[in-house]
């Protein structure tokens, strides 16, 4: 009798999305903790909302002086924030909004302040991109070097070019593909947001138009799409679209 080796298999959506999550424990982890050293010596001027945070938020009599801008005049409804990594302050923000009632139906629009460690107005420097920036970072590198991530090494799978299982490591450009694919879907979300809060003069004014929602429904509803057609490739055991553009598998070990 001859053994016949098989093939590697396709590794599966829940390996896939338990790798993911160690990937950004172990990334988000050690940042939250300096964000939180990085709070308490600045006073608030630098702030995380990103990882395992726990969020209190309490109602506000009257809001602070000094907002800018400025709150709207028919503002009704104060929330304060508090954000912490297990009990250590990260942020603090204040929302201020307008909430209406019209027969049984009830529209609302926010704006959302940075607050130092006083509860004080405060034009704070927020890290949630630097914390995006070094998981994508992070997975470049690792699947340069490697073909896998901690994540991946833990679960037993590994990224490879297609059709070379043996191959150890990814080429740089697949590498960097693979991650630049992945968000294509999420393009709609992040220009509706750019065209919203730096292009739109009164954001608050555009939430009461058609067009605002007509929008925010088109680049929800591609959003969703796009999430659901990598679950169901990955589901199937077959590769998603972001490594067929890649040139990419993820196999089991």
């Amino acid at each position: 009798m001859t053994d016949v080796e098989s093939a590697p298999m396709r590794a599966g959506f829940w390996r896939r999305v338990g790798a993911l999550v160690i990937d950004c424990l172990v990334v988000l982890v050690p940042l939250q903790i300096v964000v939180a050293i990085l709070f308490a010596m600045s006073n608030g001027s630098i702030q995380g909302s990103f990882g395992l945070v726990s969020r209190t938020c309490a109602p506000v009599a009257l809001a602070p002086s000094g907002l800018e801008p400025p709150p709207p005049a028919d503002a009704n409804t104060f929330s304060e924030c508090e954000i912490g990594f297990f009990g250590l302050p990260t942020a603090r923000t204040l929302a201020i909004g307008t909430v209406k009632q019209e027969g049984n139906t009830t529209s609302g629009r926010f704006i959302t302040y940075s607050l130092d460690a006083q509860g004080n107005p405060v034009n704070a420097f927020t890290t949630d991109w630097i914390a995006i920036l070094a998981v994508v970072v992070y997975l470049i590198a690792m699947e340069r070097r490697s073909g896998a991530t901690f994540g991946k090494r833990t679960l037993g799978i590994r990224a490879v070019p297609t059709g070379t299982p043996g191959q150890i490591g990814l080429p740089l450009r697949q590498a960097v593909i693979r991650q630049a694919a992945k968000w294509i879907g999420m393009v709609p979300g992040v220009l509706f947001a750019v065209v919203v809060f730096f292009v739109i003069e009164d954001p608050f004014a555009a939430m009461e138009t058609q067009g605002y929602w007509t929008m925010f429904a088109i680049a929800a509803v591609i959003q969703i799409a796009w999430l659901l057609w990598i679950a169901i490739s990955v589901s199937r055991k077959h590769d998603p679209i972001y490594d067929r553009i890649a040139g990419t598998s993820v196999l089991r070990t």
